[in-house]
């Protein structure tokens, strides 16, 4: 095992971040099905790892 490159674990914390933002987010408007929530945390995910935040 070896620890995450410098890149790659910024890119893991901002995934994760989205991902508790989005949580709450859906708290009061929630994805009219799983295939629109998987959908809307893919394009945020790649959003994160291919621009800076």
């Amino acid at each position: 095992m070896a620890p995450l490159d410098d890149d790659l674990a910024q890119h893991a914390r901002a995934v994760a971040q989205t991902v508790r933002e989005t949580l709450i987010e859906w708290q009061a408007r929630r994805p009219a099905t799983n295939e629109a929530a998987i959908a809307e945390l893919l394009a945020y995910a790649f959003r994160d790892v291919t621009t800076d935040r």
